[in-house]
């Protein structure tokens, strides 16, 4: 305990203010609920680490900024409350919702709720905290087995865990000693109110210090709660040991008895583990929560976190079905080999890594052999869980061509149970005879099978190689390099899903914009050879040159001989010639942990500046104008004020001084920012390298995201469009892959087109929605691919539509949509080029040769494109008939219905004003319509006065939009008849 801080600083805050708290919006964020749930159900005294995983959230650094902004809103939402301080006067903000202890010694902190949070907690998620008792039904726990044996991963495993048993690194046999002690104990004594405190006593002294089998403070609590109580705990614990009951059962008993003594007492798994260990470790698995954690990954078993008990008892089957497993070579084998073995096969690196690397390459040998054996492929496929085949049919389900033939394969061989190489070709043929062109041109039987054969296997290639991924990146010869975390992590289908028979991964800096320029630590995994080391980027000045060791099968790859490959080409891979010093002229730059208080402090950084900062740390941390304003949406102007407002906030909040610039003005963009002219005279913006380590500790990867759902309700709730036009519009989007909204200003085409993308997907997933907007200086470079100068001459580069086909390439069971907003103002010919033939609805996933990278390209099925068109825009040309043909065009009208006029009222404005505004517009628009040179493309939308401010007075905000958004309208509308417009202001 010497070295050990516990914080429980008193804090004036109710049980029935924490509820209430919970309950507004305002302040517990969805996010921070789940964080409070997860914290509820961990097993003892969790720290960052764990909660931050259970929450999708990438480590530490992210979970304590959110913990801190939640602070920081409490602090707001109640303000006369004396909160906790640190030392130097600030505000403890982590200290509001938890109580904990600092392990100095472990640079951990270790979290525990208020006990007044706790109890509102516990009445908010009553509901999940029930269902977090409820055992599996036998269905799962049938499930779960599967799970645990449907791939070789677990005898490979267990391989390389009897194998690094002989090495020096293994630790472990202290358990083994510690365990049969207690036994011995336990195995004569009779617990009674007399002898239970000695025995207590004896298993607080037993858990190691180092290593040990639970936190200190359940001990402590244990040995407690017997001496005040000893008659109790001894009946408890004789129930615990002896009992018929499930074992959930019996330790739920036990932890609900000792509430009764202290509500706050701390009792998880781990003492139940190490108390039932304690009096048979042959029956018993000690337990840790974060290797229950990594069990559940490591074997895709899809289980939240529930009871302590309901934990252990999941635990212990797992075990059990481990140990009967191997007791069929093994019988000498007791469950805490069983434990030892998943506590190693999860926290070491070198049993993680070899693991993964046999595992990847046992895979790529059968991809090898079905390459030249399609019939075995097949048999495979058959062979797969009944289930897992069902949900192939329903995501092949009504697609069309490969995706076709797939789905008649799979519903092939749920009806009959297998299908051959002729009634393959049989089926190929009958799709084939429905289309114009040869569908199958770019096609192998192969490809058209390895979806079906690896769509089950995906997540845990990708998972596999993470963990190589990220054993490299924590090597001790390169912990002080900052490397682009999880990325490059190429299975077998990185081949624009075709599939291959080999996969590979990369390791880049963060100070390159992707993997292609850059060194990289490498491995690739093939079905005849490991090879492994440094291998620059196709766009790296010395692209193409390695230095890597073989291996001719992976039972001779060795993670001692991996980690000294590494650390030899580790100066080659530093010394890189391309990489430019820090720019000259700009202010002394804040440290890391400052810009991370600053970030945290809504009051400096906005949301809306964490929005293109964030994604400036996508695209590597640096980008040009232009770039960063399509990667958003926006223009290239967009973010010059943001920037000022904001580097103006930071000097105010940290005292940095002026920057000048030649002429005496001020730098402020110099705060945020280094930057250089590329020789294409475009100005590069690159984030201060301080501030980019400070994004990435709060940076939440899209795919890890967890968005707001939205529903087709939602969509009929925002937008004033009925039911029958919105089933009318979706399933026209569905079938013909590309629509056109076109109307006139103000009726909502970008709002609408966005918010149907969110409803046909069933959430706000930005990682799936892109948009840009057409000009007509835009161009095939900008949208497809194109030559871009660089330093030695010029390199190919993707355009965001590209991009976007790749990305809904990779994830074929899901839906992308890509929105392009004034899609007439573009030179369509030469944006789209030969991309015209590949959206039509019946081209897509056929292949054509790019002029530029002369790889093949296609456009995926599950991409949908929606454009819009405003139709009073009298500088557009008619559009393409090219175009035309492959757009479905869908009107949308000025709508001043009643669901229009409910939501302003719900926004404040009167009744009295709504008929104003509705006459007033009804007025122009009959004028406007009924005009020989105009007409209802030209009619005025209901949008222009959908969104009142709060702040504004109704009428103040209904005569400004008229005089500075209606009037500069009909001015250009009538601009050779100015007496019309005065005449329509007179009537109206």
């Amino acid at each position: 305990m010497a070295n050990k801080y516990i914080y429980d600083a008193p804090l004036e805050i109710t049980a029935e203010q924490w509820l209430e708290m919970l309950r507004n919006d305002k302040v517990f964020k969805e996010q921070d609920r789940n964080m409070i749930l997860a914290v509820l159900q961990y097993d003892g005294s969790p720290h960052a680490t764990p909660i931050a995983h259970a929450m999708g959230l990438k480590g530490r650094g992210a979970i304590n900024l959110q913990v801190d902004r939640l602070g920081k809103r409490i602090m707001k939402h109640l303000p006369e409350v004396l909160y906790p301080k640190q030392d130097n006067g600030n505000d403890q903000t982590w200290h509001i919702p938890y109580l904990g202890e600092w392990q100095p010694e472990r640079n951990r902190f270790l979290w525990n709720l208020r006990p007044a949070l706790q109890e509102a907690a516990e009445i908010y998620f009553a509901e999940e905290l029930k269902a977090g008792k409820e055992l599996p039904s036998e269905h799962a726990y049938s499930k779960i087995r599967r799970q645990l044996f449907n791939s070789p991963y677990m005898d490979i495993s267990y391989k390389r865990y009897i194998k690094f048993k002989e090495n020096e690194l293994y630790d472990e046999s202290y358990k083994l000693e510690t365990l049969s002690r207690l036994n011995e104990l336990l195995r004569g004594q009779e617990i009674n109110e007399w002898t239970v405190l000695d025995i207590t006593r004896k298993i607080q002294k037993e858990n190691p210090s180092a290593g040990s089998f639970v936190h200190w403070s359940n001990t402590d609590s244990l040995v407690k709660y017997t001496e005040a109580r000893p008659a109790e705990v001894s009946m408890l614990l004789n129930n615990l040991y002896t009992s018929d009951a499930p074992v959930s059962e019996r330790i739920e008993k036990f932890r609900e008895q000792a509430k009764t003594f202290n509500p706050e007492i701390s009792l998880g798994a781990p003492l139940f583990g190490y108390l039932l260990a304690a009096k048979d470790y042959t029956k018993y698995p000690i337990y840790k929560q974060e290797v229950f954690t990594k069990v559940k990954k490591d074997y895709e078993i899809e289980l939240k976190l529930g009871s302590v008990g309901q934990n252990y008892e999941i635990y212990r089957f797992i075990c059990n079905a481990a140990l009967d497993h191997f007791k069929q070579n093994d019988p000498s084998l007791t469950m805490l080999d069983i434990q030892d073995f998943f506590y190693c096969s999860t926290t070491y690196d070198q049993i993680m890594v070899e693991s993964a690397v046999d595992y990847l390459y046992e895979l790529a040998g059968a991809l090898r052999e079905f390459e030249g054996n399609q019939e075995q492929m097949l048999e495979a496929i058959a062979d797969m869980d009944p289930e897992i085949l069902e949900q192939l049919s329903d995501q092949y389900k009504n697609n069309e061509k490969i995706n076709l033939i797939r789905y008649k394969l799979v519903e092939k061989i749920l009806e009959s149970g297998s299908v051959s190489i002729k009634e393959m070709e049989a089926i190929k043929e009958e799709i084939r005879m429905k289309y114009d062109t040869n569908i199958l041109n770019s096609w192998s039987n192969f490809s058209v099978l390895f979806q079906l054969y690896y769509f089950d296997k995906k997540k845990k290639v990708q998972e596999e190689l993470s963990k190589i991924h990220r054993a490299i990146r924590q090597f001790e010869e390169l912990k002080d390099q900052k490397f682009v975390e999880d990325k490059v992590l190429n299975g077998f289908s990185w081949n624009n899903q075709f599939g291959t028979s080999h996969c590979w991964l990369a390791v880049y800096k963060t100070e390159y914009p992707s993997h292609r320029p850059a060194p990289q630590l490498f491995i690739g995994i093939f079905p005849d050879s490991v090879e492994y080391g440094l291998h620059f980027g196709d766009q790296h000045l010395n692209g193409g040159r390695r230095s890597v060791a073989h291996v001719e099968s992976s039972r001779m790859f060795s993670y001692e001989d991996f980690h000294q490959k590494i650390v030899e080409v580790i100066g080659e891979f530093n010394d890189d010639s391309t990489v430019g010093g820090p720019a000259s002229g700009y202010p002394k730059e804040l440290n890391k942990e400052r810009w991370m208080e600053l970030i945290a402090d809504n009051t400096v950084f906005f949301e809306k500046d964490l929005v293109y900062l964030y994604k400036m740390y996508e695209m590597g941390g640096q980008a040009t104008a232009t770039q960063l304003a399509e990667a958003l949406g926006k223009s290239r102007s967009a973010f010059n004020a943001p920037v000022v407002s904001l580097a103006k906030r930071i000097q105010l909040e940290t005292g940095i001084e002026d920057v000048l610039r030649d002429d005496g003005s001020v730098c402020y963009w110099c705060v945020l920012f280094e930057g250089e002219y590329e020789e294409n005279d475009h100005f590069l913006w690159r984030l201060k390298p301080n501030l980019k380590e400070a994004l990435a500790e709060s940076y939440e990867d899209p795919t890890t995201i967890k968005y707001e759902s939205y529903s087709k309700e939602d969509f009929l709730s925002e937008v004033f469009i009925d039911e029958n036009t919105y089933d009318k519009i979706s399933s026209l989007l569905k079938y013909k892959k590309n629509i056109i909204l076109q109307g006139p200003p103000g009726v909502g085409k970008t709002f609408v087109s966005k918010r149907l993308a969110y409803s046909l997907m069933g959430s706000k997933d930005e990682s799936r929605v892109e948009m840009v907007q057409f000009h007509q200086n835009y161009s095939y470079e900008d949208f497809v691919m194109g030559f871009r100068p660089k330093e030695d001459g010029f390199s190919l580069q993707y355009g965001v539509f590209y991009d976007f086909c790749q990305r809904a390439l990779h994830h074929p069971e899901e839906d992308y949509y890509f929105i392009i907003d004034e899609i007439n103002r573009g030179n369509l010919s030469k944006i789209f080029g030969e991309l015209f033939m590949l959206i039509e609805r019946d081209k897509r996933d056929e292949f054509v040769t790019m002029g530029y990278s002369k790889e093949k390209f296609t456009v995926p099925e599950n991409m949908h494109l929606i454009g819009t068109m405003n139709t009073a825009d009298r500088s557009l040309a008619q559009i393409e008939v090219a175009l035309r043909r492959r757009f479905a065009f869908v009107a949308l009208n000025p709508t001043f219905n009643e669901k229009w006029r409910q939501h302003l009222i719900n926004s404040n404005v009167s009744g009295e004003m709504v008929s104003q505004i509705h006459q007033t517009i009804e007025r122009l628009n009959q004028e406007i319509v009924k005009d020989y040179q105009l007409g209802n493309g030209y009619a005025i939308g209901h949008s222009f006065f959908s969104n009142k401010p709060e702040y504004m007075n109704e009428k103040s905000w209904f005569d400004g939009i008229m005089e500075f958004e209606i009037l500069p309208l009909l001015e250009e509308y009538y601009f050779d008849r100015p007496a019309v417009v005065e005449q329509l202001l007179e009537e109206i």
